[in-house]
């Protein structure tokens, strides 16, 4: 219990500096590197969200006005239990009702999702998916002991009071989409298992998966393209682990520091 409440606090980080004016910057016609970087400080959109919310939309500059006022909006948040050993945190209203507390940015096939909402015993473990249909709105996840991997509603992650949606550096959206149908293929409906990496091979061939755990599933899908997403290299492969590779790309953070997203 005491664990628990300490961690709890860290479910959403408020920006230690102030909203401010970025209608300057929206009025330009293109943008220089500092522009873009006030511009994830002030809404957790990176280069490639802003980049591509201004190709989408006629009115982006109303849009990155909004992605600002949810990135330094207060939330409430409750934290109920999604395991014997675990919690998890989700936003709610006034009224105790679930809501998100931001769009999502653009996504593709491919993406990948990490949140620090999931702790066990104070440890934030987080959790991790991956996006595997833009059209249906799913993502491949690994969820929790006892359940095979399935198939999710993208929806629950803008209700988690934190995310992250990173994306591989120099992919083509096609080699992500073909890593989509690989991982659904290959690890679709796969035992949990959290001991992958300790007690049987970290990375296995195509016809010899076993188990699997929600950031492992994503780690094996792109080590079968070439990519080490593990950036520390250890046995486990886990959700910070993925957070932090330098292989991958910030597209949107929400309720992290823009700055260290996982320290």
């Amino acid at each position: 219990m005491v664990s628990m409440a300490a961690v709890e606090p860290m479910a959403h980080i408020y920006s230690d500096y102030p909203m401010a004016d970025i209608e300057p910057v929206l009025q330009k016609d293109s943008f220089t590197d500092e522009d873009y970087w006030l511009l994830y400080l002030q809404t957790g959109l990176g280069k490639p969200a802003v980049d591509e919310i201004k190709e989408l939309y006629d009115d982006w500059d109303e849009h990155l006005l909004r992605y600002q006022q949810n990135f330094f909006k207060k939330i409430g948040i409750i934290c109920e239990k999604n395991s014997p050993i675990s919690r998890e945190e989700s936003i709610i209203d006034e009224s105790g009702n679930y809501i998100s507390g931001t769009d999502m940015a653009p996504i593709h096939e491919g993406d990948i999702l990490i949140t620090k909402s999931s702790h066990t015993y104070g440890w934030r473990n987080g959790h991790a998916a991956l996006v595997v249909d833009v059209g249906k709105g799913e993502t491949l996840e690994s969820v929790v002991l006892g359940q095979n991997s399935s198939i999710q509603h993208i929806s629950k992650w803008t209700n988690y009071p934190n995310f992250m949606l990173l994306r591989p550096k120099g992919a083509t959206y096609e080699e992500m989409k073909q890593i989509a149908i690989t991982a659904l293929e290959l690890l679709h409906d796969i035992p949990y298992d959290l001991t992958v990496g300790i007690f049987g091979p970290k990375s296995a061939d195509k016809d010899k998966i076993k188990g699997t755990h929600c950031s492992h599933l994503i780690w094996q899908a792109y080590r079968y393209y070439g990519y080490d997403l593990d950036s520390d290299g250890g046995l486990i492969v886990t959700p910070k682990d993925i957070a932090n590779s330098p292989a991958l790309e910030v597209v949107q953070v929400y309720g992290v520091d823009p700055r260290n997203i996982w320290p």
